[in-house]
């Protein structure tokens, strides 16, 4: 896919961003908004609950589609993709950390974290070694033999974090990632994240409702309402 972005484009631009949920009371989880994030950035978007901070998460990675405008990620039309190539998009170019880890209990951790480069067709000897090196960078490379049950929900995480830099994508999205986390394991992966963003350049766009968690971030994205408050 031909990727167009000029130098000084920003990676991600939101523009006048809409999403209705039909039915008998149609519901607006996001009203009219607008926004950049320029690569390399970390960014957490924040609001009281129901103030629409995972569905706007949701239109940025291509797991659901806004009623109405248009959102261009490094160069590409994301909105404007067939079914088919917003699944290859995805694949290609975007990463995903959720809050409940997502990872497959009859895979070892090393397997887990290949299993996206597998879909691509990647040589097996390049995506193997390329999730070692992964599962070393968050801090388990004693560990790629070992399943989620025997690991704890700060690890499970970790191995989430390197399945989903696998395919090296251009924006890792982050749905309150600590959110099961104790304290400790928390704050492990919330400075790997920057750790991610300061050594490697990673764009990475995360939903939190946690106030600390704004001492890693460049820059907070406030929602009320479905209306962007500040941080534009």
């Amino acid at each position: 896919m031909q990727h167009t972005r000029p130098p000084h484009e920003p990676i991600i631009r939101v523009e006048h961003l809409t999403r209705v949920y039909g039915g008998k009371q149609p519901v607006t989880a996001l009203r009219d908004i607008s926004f950049d994030i320029a690569a390399g950035e970390f960014v957490a978007i924040m609001g009281r609950s129901g103030s629409g901070k995972s569905t706007l998460l949701h239109q940025l990675s291509l797991i659901d589609t806004p009623t109405e405008g248009t959102i261009i990620l490094d160069g590409v039309t994301i909105t404007a993709l067939s079914d088919a190539a917003k699944t290859d998009f995805r694949l290609e170019h975007l990463g995903y950390v959720f809050q409940e880890y997502a990872l497959i209990v009859e895979l070892q951790a090393l397997e887990n974290v290949y299993l996206p480069a597998m879909a691509l067709g990647t040589d097996p000897r390049v995506y193997t070694k390329r999730a070692a090196e992964l599962l070393t960078i968050v801090g388990l490379g004693e560990r790629l033999d070992h399943y989620p049950h025997e690991l704890s929900g700060g690890e499970q995480q970790r191995v989430a974090i390197a399945r989903a830099l696998i395919n090296s994508p251009k924006v890792l999205f982050a749905d309150e990632p600590s959110a099961n986390l104790d304290t400790a394991s928390a704050k492990v992966v919330l400075e790997l994240f920057k750790k991610l963003q300061t050594e490697l350049g990673q764009t990475i766009v995360m939903v939190t409702h946690e106030q600390d968690d704004k001492q890693y971030v460049d820059r907070t994205i406030l929602l009320s309402d479905g209306v962007i408050q500040e941080g534009r």
